[in-house]
Protein backbone atom coordinates (compact mmCIF):
# COMPACT_ATOMS: atom_id res chain seq x y z
CA UNK A 1 0.00 0.00 0.00
CA UNK A 2 1.49 3.44 -1.16
CA UNK A 3 0.97 6.17 1.62
CA UNK A 4 -0.98 7.90 -0.56
CA UNK A 5 -3.39 5.09 0.44
CA UNK A 6 -2.77 4.81 3.45
CA UNK A 7 -3.95 8.57 3.60
CA UNK A 8 -6.91 8.20 2.59
CA UNK A 9 -8.32 4.51 4.15
CA UNK A 10 -10.69 5.45 6.67
CA UNK A 11 -9.61 4.70 10.00
CA UNK A 12 -10.83 1.15 11.26
CA UNK A 13 -12.08 -0.10 15.23
CA UNK A 14 -11.00 -3.32 16.59
CA UNK A 15 -13.30 -5.94 14.14
CA UNK A 16 -12.30 -4.20 11.21
CA UNK A 17 -14.54 -2.04 10.06
CA UNK A 18 -14.78 1.20 8.90
CA UNK A 19 -15.28 3.58 12.01
CA UNK A 20 -18.45 5.19 11.79
CA UNK A 21 -19.92 2.48 9.75
CA UNK A 22 -23.40 1.59 10.40
CA UNK A 23 -23.50 -1.51 12.99
CA UNK A 24 -24.38 -4.86 11.59
CA UNK A 25 -28.20 -5.36 11.77
CA UNK A 26 -27.60 -8.90 13.68
CA UNK A 27 -25.41 -6.86 16.13
CA UNK A 28 -28.52 -4.07 16.29
CA UNK A 29 -31.22 -6.97 16.44
CA UNK A 30 -29.09 -8.09 19.73
CA UNK A 31 -29.01 -5.02 21.43
CA UNK A 32 -32.24 -4.46 20.95
CA UNK A 33 -33.06 -7.73 22.61
CA UNK A 34 -30.73 -6.98 25.45
CA UNK A 35 -32.75 -3.44 25.95
CA UNK A 36 -36.29 -5.23 25.95
CA UNK A 37 -34.97 -7.73 29.03
CA UNK A 38 -33.91 -4.67 30.56
CA UNK A 39 -37.22 -3.09 30.64
CA UNK A 40 -39.13 -5.96 31.22
CA UNK A 41 -37.45 -6.85 33.75
CA UNK A 42 -37.83 -3.18 35.56
CA UNK A 43 -41.98 -3.43 34.10
CA UNK A 44 -42.44 -7.00 35.85
CA UNK A 45 -40.82 -5.86 39.26
CA UNK A 46 -42.21 -2.31 38.87
CA UNK A 47 -45.71 -4.08 38.25
CA UNK A 48 -44.52 -6.58 41.71
CA UNK A 49 -43.72 -3.64 43.93
CA UNK A 50 -47.23 -2.13 43.11
CA UNK A 51 -48.77 -5.20 43.94
CA UNK A 52 -46.87 -6.20 47.63
CA UNK A 53 -46.53 -2.56 48.74
CA UNK A 54 -49.15 -0.19 46.84
CA UNK A 55 -46.57 2.51 45.77
CA UNK A 56 -44.59 2.83 43.17
CA UNK A 57 -41.02 1.31 42.67
CA UNK A 58 -39.46 5.14 42.39
CA UNK A 59 -41.43 5.87 46.20
CA UNK A 60 -40.07 2.89 47.74
CA UNK A 61 -36.79 3.30 46.11
CA UNK A 62 -36.67 6.99 47.90
CA UNK A 63 -38.06 4.97 50.73
CA UNK A 64 -34.99 2.93 50.74
CA UNK A 65 -32.29 5.61 50.24
CA UNK A 66 -33.91 7.31 53.37
CA UNK A 67 -33.98 4.50 55.59
CA UNK A 68 -30.54 4.17 54.70
CA UNK A 69 -29.40 7.50 55.19
CA UNK A 70 -32.09 9.19 57.69
CA UNK A 71 -31.86 12.76 57.52
CA UNK A 72 -31.31 13.60 53.75
CA UNK A 73 -32.86 17.10 52.25
CA UNK A 74 -34.26 16.46 48.86
CA UNK A 75 -31.39 17.64 46.94
CA UNK A 76 -29.34 14.74 48.56
CA UNK A 77 -31.93 12.36 47.47
CA UNK A 78 -32.48 13.85 44.40
CA UNK A 79 -29.20 12.91 43.27
CA UNK A 80 -29.48 9.72 44.74
CA UNK A 81 -32.70 8.80 42.23
CA UNK A 82 -31.19 10.69 39.85
CA UNK A 83 -34.53 12.56 39.03
CA UNK A 84 -35.03 16.53 38.93
CA UNK A 85 -35.69 18.55 42.69
CA UNK A 86 -39.03 19.18 41.47
CA UNK A 87 -40.30 15.20 41.03
CA UNK A 88 -38.70 14.30 44.57
CA UNK A 89 -40.72 16.77 45.82
CA UNK A 90 -43.64 15.48 44.10
CA UNK A 91 -42.88 11.84 45.23
CA UNK A 92 -42.10 12.76 48.50
CA UNK A 93 -45.77 14.67 48.66
CA UNK A 94 -47.41 11.28 48.07
CA UNK A 95 -45.34 9.06 50.92
CA UNK A 96 -46.37 11.97 53.38
CA UNK A 97 -49.45 11.92 52.55
CA UNK A 98 -49.69 8.08 53.46
CA UNK A 99 -47.43 8.91 56.29
CA UNK A 100 -44.39 6.69 54.96
CA UNK A 101 -42.39 9.75 55.48
CA UNK A 102 -41.56 12.93 57.40
CA UNK A 103 -40.33 16.49 56.65
CA UNK A 104 -38.42 17.70 59.91
CA UNK A 105 -36.71 21.36 59.90
CA UNK A 106 -34.14 21.77 62.34
CA UNK A 107 -34.88 24.24 64.71
CA UNK A 108 -31.54 26.28 64.13
CA UNK A 109 -32.58 26.68 60.44
CA UNK A 110 -36.08 26.51 59.68
CA UNK A 111 -35.45 26.87 55.54
CA UNK A 112 -33.76 23.39 55.69
CA UNK A 113 -36.05 20.23 55.84
CA UNK A 114 -34.65 16.84 56.37
CA UNK A 115 -36.43 13.37 55.81
CA UNK A 116 -37.04 10.72 57.73
CA UNK A 117 -38.70 7.25 57.07
CA UNK A 118 -41.89 7.18 59.59
CA UNK A 119 -42.63 3.52 61.70
CA UNK A 120 -45.52 2.89 58.94
CA UNK A 121 -42.54 3.58 56.44
CA UNK A 122 -40.51 1.20 57.97
CA UNK A 123 -43.00 -1.52 58.33
CA UNK A 124 -43.63 -1.68 54.53
CA UNK A 125 -39.99 -1.92 54.11
CA UNK A 126 -39.83 -4.76 56.02
CA UNK A 127 -42.51 -6.72 53.57
CA UNK A 128 -41.08 -4.67 50.18
CA UNK A 129 -39.21 -6.49 47.53
CA UNK A 130 -36.09 -4.25 46.29
CA UNK A 131 -36.62 -1.38 44.07
CA UNK A 132 -36.05 -1.62 40.52
CA UNK A 133 -34.01 1.46 39.84
CA UNK A 134 -32.07 0.05 43.06
CA UNK A 135 -31.66 -3.34 41.63
CA UNK A 136 -30.42 -1.33 37.94
CA UNK A 137 -27.71 0.85 39.87
CA UNK A 138 -26.60 -2.25 42.27
CA UNK A 139 -25.76 -3.71 39.08
CA UNK A 140 -24.47 -0.91 37.05
CA UNK A 141 -22.42 -0.69 39.61
CA UNK A 142 -21.11 -3.73 39.77
CA UNK A 143 -19.52 -3.45 36.47
CA UNK A 144 -15.91 -2.59 36.30
CA UNK A 145 -15.09 1.23 35.68
CA UNK A 146 -14.08 1.03 32.09
CA UNK A 147 -16.74 -0.99 31.09
CA UNK A 148 -19.30 1.42 32.55
CA UNK A 149 -17.82 4.44 31.01
CA UNK A 150 -18.05 2.43 27.70
CA UNK A 151 -21.98 1.48 28.37
CA UNK A 152 -22.43 5.68 29.03
CA UNK A 153 -20.61 6.21 26.34
CA UNK A 154 -22.44 4.14 23.84
CA UNK A 155 -26.16 5.33 25.48
CA UNK A 156 -25.05 8.67 24.98
CA UNK A 157 -24.57 7.66 20.86
CA UNK A 158 -27.94 6.11 20.52
CA UNK A 159 -29.65 9.23 22.60
CA UNK A 160 -28.16 11.49 20.17
CA UNK A 161 -28.69 9.22 17.39
CA UNK A 162 -32.74 8.83 18.28
CA UNK A 163 -33.27 12.42 18.13
CA UNK A 164 -34.98 12.48 20.79
CA UNK A 165 -37.78 15.68 21.70
CA UNK A 166 -37.41 14.72 25.35
CA UNK A 167 -34.17 15.81 26.71
CA UNK A 168 -35.46 16.12 30.36
CA UNK A 169 -36.42 12.30 30.19
CA UNK A 170 -33.36 11.25 32.35
CA UNK A 171 -34.38 13.10 34.86
CA UNK A 172 -38.12 11.51 35.25
CA UNK A 173 -38.40 8.25 37.27
CA UNK A 174 -39.01 4.85 35.56
CA UNK A 175 -41.91 2.94 37.15
CA UNK A 176 -42.66 0.77 34.30
CA UNK A 177 -46.17 2.14 33.35
CA UNK A 178 -45.36 2.75 29.60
Amino acid sequence: MTSTQAVHQAPQDESGTPAGAPAEPDVARSVIRQLRVIIRALQGHSRSVERACGISASQLWALWELQRTPGLNVSDLSRRLSVHASTTSNLLDKLEHRGLIERRRPEKDQRIVRLYVTDAGLELLERAPAAPQGELNRALQSLPKGRLVELDQGLDLLVEAMNTTEPKAGLQPFDGKS
